[in-house]
């Protein structure tokens, strides 16, 4: 008995050291683990980008549509508020011109509500973790079949709403996402006369400021399934240049993206660089934008996916995020680098979803 107690007493010794030992060295280990990454993500930034010579998109109707989002008039597109409702009322009929077949559960609408509850993944990433409940949202969905039947759709996703106003001052959201949404009318447009083999289902979210609900939504109400869906492609934050990088998230989790970037990024004039969707064990501190937008609830699903956007500037959820801000030029090759990145992964996965 007296052995057995020496013995339980060592392991509890050794158990408390080992966690000491942990909390004492986390610092440093995370550090060490943050400037690893750091070098890592500095090794594999492009140096070089093509000219800025691909024409495809309608530079003139990209920003017109922007702006239109981004319009005082529009008091920065809270759901359920006049400017949201006026938002997605005007992406539906934008849907309806391009020719996109309704996709929701009221022609183009997928309405739905969200009572007030907590987020885990928020908490994990230490956020509010209380998200306040929405009423009277939607989500904008239309389908653009493809030209070989029996393949799933890919999935292009970005969210309409913004942050609102706050008293008298409207936070306008241009970059954030006045942005992606311009830029998949765009590519509908182009896609429309130009289609793909797999269908591509282009869905404008509600309530992505407000933990992401609008995605939620999409497979709470069974509206979508996992299975039968192809891939997810979620554009948020297109418009500001932070030295010409275009950040592409979801590799870490699909390494078999890679090539496809690496034979993307010759006939790119912005910067691809799959980095930000890393774990904390292997990087650090350094951002993990797994969860960050709608993809993390496609991710979650079981969903492959990548994210295209920007990183954070200095009017980023501020009244400065208005469309004067663009970056045309950059904003514009970013556009045309997800249309490139969409013909690529759209023969890609044809390839093995028919090879016998």
């Amino acid at each position: 008995m007296f052995l057995k107690k020496k013995r339980y007493i060592a392991i509890l010794i050794i158990t408390i050291v080992t966690a000491l030992s942990l909390v004492l060295l986390k610092p440093l280990w995370l550090t060490q683990l943050t400037e690893l990454e750091a070098e890592r993500i500095r090794l594999i930034t492009p140096t070089q980008v093509a000219p800025a010579s691909l024409d495809r998109i309608n530079r003139e109707q990209l920003m017109a549509d922007l702006r239109w989002l981004a319009d005082a008039e529009r008091q920065g597109r809270a759901p359920g508020t006049p400017g949201g409702i006026a938002a997605r009322e005007w992406i539906a009929e934008q849907f309806a011109e391009i020719g996109l077949e309704p996709a929701g559960t009221e022609g183009f609408f997928h309405p739905y509500s969200v009572k007030e509850h907590f987020s885990f993944s928020r908490w994990l990433r230490g956020r509010n973790a209380t998200i306040p409940g929405v009423e009277n949202a939607a989500n904008v969905l239309g389908l653009l079949p493809g030209t070989v039947p029996g393949l799933k759709p890919l999935v292009l996703t970005a969210h309409y709403d913004h942050l609102g106003m706050h008293g008298d001052t409207i936070f306008y959201g241009a970059d954030d996402n006045a942005s992606g949404v311009a830029a998949m009318l765009e590519l509908a447009r182009y896609l429309k006369a130009n289609p793909l083999q797999h269908p591509v289902l282009f869905v404008a979210l509600d309530s992505e400021e407000k933990g992401l609900q609008g995605a939620v939504a999409l497979f709470r109400t069974e509206l979508l399934h996992a299975e039968q869906l192809a891939f997810n492609i979620n554009i948020d934050m297109l418009s500001r240049d932070t030295q010409q990088l275009l950040f592409a998230v979801g590799t870490y989790h699909h390494p078999w993206l890679l090539p496809l970037l690496d034979e993307l990024q010759p006939q790119s004039a912005v910067k691809l660089l799959p980095a930000h969707d890393r774990p904390w064990y292997l990087a650090g501190n350094t951002q993990d934008w797994t969860l960050s937008s709608d993809h993390g609830v496609f991710h979650q699903a079981g969903v492959p996916f990548i994210y295209f956007g920007v990183a954070d500037h200095a009017d980023y959820h501020t009244p400065e995020d208005t469309a004067e801000k663009v970056d045309v030029m950059f904003y514009h090759q970013v556009v045309e680098t997800v249309l490139s990145f969409l013909t690529l992964l759209d023969q890609h996965l044809a390839q093995r979803e028919t090879r016998p």
